[in-house]
């Protein structure tokens, strides 16, 4: 019980050591403090990517403990977790042995998702290895790495890590930071007061022991309070001693499920949105090509990683590292900047090479990063190949498609192709006045937001809330095309969705609305009919189910209410009023009021879509929203959303307020 314990408290679970030598090639020669139970070869081989001894240096990054599908696509919920490996390689040059260059590689196996904070020690821990070649250096490093402190990082759950994510106030929790900090010296302080008592088991010794310390935590905890008041706690510091050396470590607290590593997703879009998709030579695959030939280059990757495709990343000439970073790119691109979908890490291979080619064949729709040009001359092992060198993504000629599909994809290639040709003759991409038709092509829509976000120097949070949003859209739109279909849904709840009488119950919406979500079905149609079945699709199910039985707001759709605030234009008096008084009653507790504002993120304009009801003819709209905003102003995240709105708004709440106490 007590190694299992120690097990969860781990920051690293191996230490991994490989070399080139001249006579037997890659070697794995340590691992540390016990064998990892991968094949030895193997781990070797992707510790020493290929042309690394042409680069002074390299990272790369793959995965332990990744489980192979069933033959119904099933996956094993037992055995070790996953682990995340990041790998350093250095090449130094040395006329006085054989080749001239010394090879070696020194990787960390770690549960953190984040494991990019592990770059420094790293560099570190192999260049004492070049001098001291023992496995004491690998000692070393694995006891300075599971002695970083943890302890005082909050656990912030999933509408918390939303809140501080697209948060505008680095602040926002500072009070569980500070709780936490304080109550570990108070904890020191009682231990220490403990150590000086003479006879600890004396009631009134142990009190004023007690005492003592509650007095010196609290104040501990006021000028902690002053001192840290300026740091941004999106990120828990912390540090690693190594070798004597203090090395300070930023912990991201907003991660989400899908994000591994320090990635760039404007990288990805940048690089492949230039360039148009290469034909494949035969008929327009209906899960890949929604346009048609003219499907956008990320339109199609996107379609790809929704629908479970194979997809290579290709980086002739290019680190290792830089390939893997893609490749984690498109992971958040598929699962909706990371936290929307999961199930994609599992079938992810950041680097990998031919020596794992059975191993990649035998994932569906796995994500690889590769550096051996002879990956683009087998078309049979992928469907999709992303040159990075060219920008281009390719189809696979060897992509066979759906049989049920095959009728129609003709025709609606056509539409659709129509449609584009259409669309990019009236608007280009940096055309910044007017609207095209959603209902033509949504897909245009948001590729060119995506890139005038990133030509106005949009961050990497922004951007990947954009895809969020996206992917968010989409799946709103599984469960209506599976209950139309099929009269009921995995993936909500059929008797809300046949609901159509009562706006309020979060899915039911008005004639226009309607119209429009007709269309958006219609075009997506092919996208989700490839969906559903698909990893991503079952673990949305799962998580569907979970979200039932844990969430605190039951009984209505929040997420669909808030977009109906901030979108639609054509609500009746009695549609608002409805979503305004189901939100008062169903908003009450101090978690509700937090799982409500992770729907409302600061980076969108915060309380702003409830703030409309200030102004609104009807008094029963603005009591409603008064009351509404009190709750909010009781909740520790909600007091600074309140602070942070309009100075308009803020006067429209205190008059009103005031105006219905009376």
């Amino acid at each position: 019980m007590t190694d299992a314990k120690d097990d969860e408290q781990r920051n690293v679970e191996y230490i991994l050591l490989a070399e080139f030598d001249i006579d037997r090639g890659a070697i794995l020669k340590h691992q540390y403090p016990r064998p990892t139970g991968a094949d030895d070869s193997h781990l070797a081989e992707l510790m020493l990517p290929d042309g690394a001894h042409a680069r002074e240096s390299d990272w790369t990054m793959f995965f332990l403990n990744q489980k192979a599908p069933d033959d119904e696509g099933q996956m094993a919920s037992d055995g070790p977790p996953l682990l995340y490996v990041l790998n350093l390689v250095r090449t130094k040059h040395d006329k006085e042995v054989r080749r001239g260059a010394i090879v070696k590689a020194m990787a960390v196996c770690t549960r953190h998702r984040f494991i990019h904070i592990y770059q420094a020690i790293l560099m570190l821990a192999l260049e004492n290895y070049y001098r001291v070649p023992t496995v004491d250096t690998l000692a070393e490093l694995y006891k300075s790495v599971n002695q970083m402190d943890l302890a005082c990082m909050p656990q912030l759950s999933r509408h918390e890590t939303t809140i501080l994510r697209f948060s505008d106030d680095q602040n926002m929790f500072e009070e569980r930071f500070v709780q936490l900090e304080a109550e570990r010296r108070h904890g020191n302080t009682l231990a220490r007061d403990a150590g000086r008592l003479d006879a600890p088991h004396d009631p009134a010794l142990a009190e004023l022991g007690m005492s003592a310390s509650e007095d010196s935590a609290r104040r501990g905890g006021d000028s902690s309070r002053r001192g840290t008041r300026n740091k941004d706690r999106r990120f828990f510091d912390t540090e690693i001693v190594y070798s004597g050396v203090k090395l300070p470590i930023r912990v991201p607290m907003t991660v989400y499920p899908e994000e591994i590593s320090d990635f760039s997703l404007i990288q990805l879009l940048t690089t492949f949105a230039g360039g148009l998709a290469a034909p494949s030579g035969k008929a327009t695959h209906p899960h890949l090509e929604s346009s048609g030939q003219y499907t956008h280059p990320i339109v199609l990757l996107m379609n790809g990683l929704l629908t479970q495709k194979r997809v290579i990343f290709l980086g002739h000439g290019k680190p290792a590292g830089e390939v893997a970073n893609y490749v984690l790119a498109a992971v958040a691109l598929g699962s909706g900047g990371g936290g929307v979908l999961r199930g994609f890490a599992n079938r992810t291979f950041p680097y990998t090479n031919l020596t794992n080619l059975d191993t990649l064949l035998s994932f569906s729709g796995y994500i690889a990063g590769v550096t051996n040009p002879a990956f683009e001359e087998h078309p049979e092992w992928w469907d999709l190949l992303c040159n990075i060198n060219t920008g281009k993504i390719s189809v696979s000629s060897a992509l066979a498609v759906p049989p049920a599909a095959h009728a129609k994809s003709q025709a609606d290639a056509l539409r659709r192709s129509l449609d584009s040709v259409s669309l990019s003759r009236n608007r280009s991409f940096s055309s910044r006045d007017g609207k095209p038709d959603k209902w033509n092509n949504l897909d245009t829509e948001f590729v060119q937001d995506l890139m005038l976000a990133i030509e106005r120097h949009y961050g990497e949070v922004a951007i990947r809330a954009k895809v969020e949003n996206y992917v968010r859209r989409f799946m709103s739109l599984v469960p209506l095309y599976e209950f139309e279909r099929t009269g009921t849904t995995k993936l909500g709840d059929p008797a809300h969705i046949a609901a159509s009488a009562d706006k309020s119950d979060g899915y039911s919406i008005s004639p226009g609305d309607k119209e429009s979500r007709d269309h958006e079905i219609a075009f997506y149609q092919s996208r989700i009919e490839g969906f559903i079945g698909t990893q991503a699709y079952h673990y949305a199910v799962a998580d569907y189910q979970s979200m039932q039985s844990s969430c605190f707001i039951r009984g209505i759709d929040i997420a669909h209410m808030v977009y109906c605030l901030r979108n639609s234009t054509n609500l009746d008096v009695n549609e608002v009023e409805a979503i305004y008084k189901r939100l008062d009653e169903q908003v009450v507790t101090d978690e509700q009021v937090t799982e409500l504002l992770a729907s409302l993120p600061q980076s969108q304009g915060g309380l702003q879509p409830l703030a409309y009801g200030f102004y609104h003819p009807s008094p029963a709209i603005r009591l409603y929203t008064v009351r509404l905003f009190e709750k909010i102003e009781g909740n520790l995240a909600g007091t600074r959303y309140v602070r942070s709105t309009n100075f308009f708004h803020q006067c429209a709440f205190s008059n009103l307020r005031y105006a219905f106490s009376c």
